[in-house]
């Protein structure tokens, strides 16, 4: 069940967000940068823009070949171009490894290192481990899109943005902002269990025969009765539940090592049974081939979709134009100033996606319960609030609505009136139990966009297991790239999917005003995203070639070891061992790499170190915690 009808993609209409927008990529990007700007490249043409290398100029009074040098940069940095219609002007992005001003050589495995990312993986492998998979680039390149579909909406309303700027470094600390804010919180430190205990305690699990699994629960009750019925102690059933039930937001998942030696007394199809009498979550891990033969990658869905409902009667008057929301003029605006954002959201997806367009300028306000959102009472606390709720919903205007009455949802409906969008990530059907679907909205404000943020897409071929970010990991292939240090598929406990998902969905919500502004679409509008689609986008480069076997596989991570003074991460072609770093400092040795043009950086292994990094310092501030600044800027 789906919480609205089957809808017409926007995608198969002859009229698309960017149709007749020019897309200039540098004819060889660094080799640091090749996947965020192919990211960058898949996601403007699969709306609607061109690109080539006939594209030529888009500035006007230039040529080909003054284009080519433009765009054909060199060091860790490189340009992209978005021109507007019919050869207006439009934006230059630059996108880089490092901030401005840092020159050093970059990879994604020294990006992993400086930013913490393999300090977060870590904590449940061992000591710091980079993921098997290029994330922060991948990251990046969404967040650039972001950047040019912002710039080209502003564009439309009559405020143009000549440039932009991202770099890979500012992405990641921006996407990871509710860890490092737990991590710097004043009112209380963070409490995270370090190895070394038991790795072998947490999830995954493998049964009997061999078959490796994750679990997932909720509420406390079912993962009582199912490990009651696997034949775990009370006791350490109930010592195990807190740190599994914060095992995302904390990274870390130290349990009792009896659970797992229970489970390794059953078989899966067993296992299965306990699950499904006792309402938990199972899910065995899936691999890269399994996931190919999925018809949504041998179709090579969208990272989302954008669809278009033909207005109708009862929808009321035409919407006002935007020029009544535009920015005034005579000081600089952000490209989404003077739009209205409405969201009910959970967790992780949904905050951090409006969180997004409240940074390119969006003003949100945020439905929640009567009595506030229950995670802001999480540990730990920054003036009073949850830290990690503060660095996901701060400078969000809230009202406290009851959606599951009826003077509720007539709250809702006035909230949305005056808005441009409204994103939800409830379950499916639950938008249209509470009478508050697309349809429903729409006669209380006509030309509203519906966003959903959901977890499995809008229609899942057959039963899936609970949306959430460590089940998606493991039945969508990627806990196949991202593997413990002695070589088995496991998802990463840090919420890769969750954070890559609302950018998604941020991207999303921007391509749809944008659809709206250009006239691409005249009826109403809703975008779906999911973390299955943010999966997708990760693991596109590795599920390409859908004829071969067992596929392309991962690249191979830089290496990381100790120095005779710390821990450094070094690109893949360094040509060193373990063994001759650990003769000389690491000053020395990074001193040495990036004379040699080899990407080489200290290994953070402390995230509350970050906000202190003299190169990093300039991208966070702090009330209460340490909350990193928006990844783009513009002008």
């Amino acid at each position: 069940m789906t919480s609205a009808p089957p809808l017409s993609p926007l995608t198969t209409s002859e009229a698309l967000p960017l149709d007749g927008h020019l897309v200039h990529l540098p004819p060889a990007p660094p080799a640091g940068l090749a996947t965020a700007t192919e990211v960058v490249r898949d996601h403007l043409t699969r709306l609607g823009a061109r690109f080539g290398p006939d594209a030529g100029p888009w500035h006007g009074g230039g040529s080909p070949h003054t284009a080519h040098d433009r765009y054909g940069t060199t060091g860790p940095e490189t340009v992209i171009g978005l021109g507007g219609p019919h050869h207006a002007r439009g934006t230059d992005l630059t996108l880089r490894g490092w901030p401005t001003g840092d020159p050093t050589p970059f990879d994604e495995t020294t990006a992993q290192a400086a930013t913490g990312l393999m300090a977060l993986h870590g904590r449940a492998n061992g000591g710091p481990r980079p993921l098997g998979t290029d994330y922060l680039s991948t990251l990046a390149g969404t967040v650039a899109t972001q950047a040019l579909l912002a710039a080209a909406l502003s564009g439309l309303r009559s405020t143009p943005v000549r440039s932009a700027r991202v770099s890979v470094a500012e992405a990641a600390l921006f996407s990871l902002g509710p860890y490092v804010a737990a991590a710097t919180a004043g009112d209380q430190p963070e409490e995270v269990p370090t190895p070394p205990y038991r790795r072998a305690a947490r999830p995954p699990f493998r049964s009997a025969d061999g078959v490796r699994f994750e679990v997932e629960a909720l509420e406390v009750q079912p993962w009582r009765d199912f490990w009651k019925a696997a034949g775990a102690p009370a006791k350490d059933i109930a010592n195990s539940w807190r740190a599994f039930a914060a095992r995302s937001s904390r990274a870390a998942s130290p349990l009792i090592t009896t659970l797992a030696q229970c489970a390794a007394r059953h078989r899966y199809a067993d296992l299965q049974l306990l699950a499904e009498r006792t309402v938990m979550g199972i899910c065995a891990l899936r691999t890269l081939a399994d996931r190919r033969a999925d018809s949504d990658v041998r179709y090579d869905d969208d990272p989302w979709e954008l669809r278009e409902l033909p207005r109708d009667e009862g929808d009321g008057p035409t919407p006002r134009p935007y020029a009544a929301s535009r920015p005034h003029t005579g000081f600089p605006q952000l490209p989404l100033g003077g739009l209205r954002i409405v969201e009910s959201t959970r967790h992780v997806q949904g905050p951090l996606a409006t969180s997004v367009l409240q940074a390119l300028g969006a003003h949100v306000v945020r439905i929640e319960q009567p009595g506030g959102d229950p995670a802001r009472g999480a540990a730990p606390s920054a003036g009073g609030v949850s830290a990690r709720f503060t660095a996901l919903n701060a400078g969000k205007e809230v009202r406290e609505i009851d959606i599951r009455t009826a003077a509720g949802r007539r709250a809702v409906a006035e909230t949305v009136a005056e808005a441009d969008v409204f994103l939800h990530t409830w379950a499916p059907g639950e938008a249209a139990r509470l009478r508050l679907d697309e349809a429903d909205l729409a006669r209380a404000r006509p030309g509203l966009i519906y966003a959903w943020a959901s977890a499995w897409d809008r229609a899942p071929d057959g039963p899936r297991p609970p949306g959430t970010d460590p089940m998606v990991q493991a039945w969508s292939g990627v806990a196949d790239t991202v593997r413990t240090p002695d070589g088995n598929p496991a998802p990463s406990l840090v919420t890769l999917l969750d954070i890559l998902g609302g950018h998604l969905a941020a991207e999303s919500v921007l391509a749809a005003l944008l659809a709206r502004e250009s006239g691409a679409a005249r009826g109403r509008l809703r975008v779906d995203s999911s973390l299955l689609g943010a999966s997708r986008v990760l693991l596109r480069p590795l599920l390409r070639g859908l004829d071969e076997s067992p596929g392309t596989p991962p690249t191979a991570p830089g290496l990381v070891a100790p120095t005779a003074d710390g821990l450094i991460a070094v690109g893949a072609d360094a040509g060193t061992t373990p063994a001759e770093l650990a003769a000389a400092p690491s000053a020395t040795w990074l001193k040495r790499f990036h004379a040699a043009g080899v990407p080489a950086r200290e290994v953070v292994t402390d995230i509350a170190s970050l906000p202190q990094d003299p190169a990093l310092s300039a991208y966070f501030t702090h009330d209460g915690c340490a909350r990193p600044t928006p990844p783009w800027s513009f002008s």
